[in-house]
């Protein structure tokens, strides 16, 4: 699989989605700093609260072929900044989470929010029930030359 910089806010599921993508069980861990497991950098959602944490942000895409920027359906708000996909020398994907949470307005809300980041395409997936993910993974080696 191509390299892939996880970028979200606290509690979309980027953990989660980690672990669904590197073939792992599925629980609860707490991101405290930026590690890699596998092809995957999974960062701190608290990475887009601050100017200095998104120059990390930056510094670790250097080592990734994709960004994934995650919005998940039940979100009140998106963090990720409106065109923050230029920040990135690098394909940006969006990724609705929680799908099997939300309903179909949240999905489209979540859509379009993902959209005004720059992120292109944005899909929609459940890491929980696995619906979406062949299509992310394929997505992701596509766009990172790896297809």
């Amino acid at each position: 699989m191509a390299a892939v910089l996880m970028v979200g806010s606290v509690g979309v599921g980027k953990t989660t989605l980690t672990q669904r993508l590197t073939d792992r069980d599925i629980e609860y861990v707490k991101t405290q700093a930026t590690y890699r497991e596998g092809d995957v950098f999974d960062t701190p959602g608290e990475y887009l609260d601050g100017p200095f944490h998104k120059q990390a942000l930056q510094l670790t895409s250097a080592e990734a072929d994709v960004i994934l920027f995650l919005l998940a359906a039940t979100a009140l708000e998106c963090r990720i900044p409106p065109g923050f996909s230029s920040f990135f020398m690098k394909p940006v994907i969006g990724v609705v989470t929680k799908k099997d949470m939300a309903t179909e307005d949240e999905i489209e809300r979540s859509i379009s929010l993902l959209e005004q980041t720059g992120a292109h395409p944005v899909l929609v997936v459940s890491a929980m029930t696995g619906e979406g993910i062949e299509e992310l993974s394929q997505l992701i080696n596509k766009e990172g030359g790896t297809s």
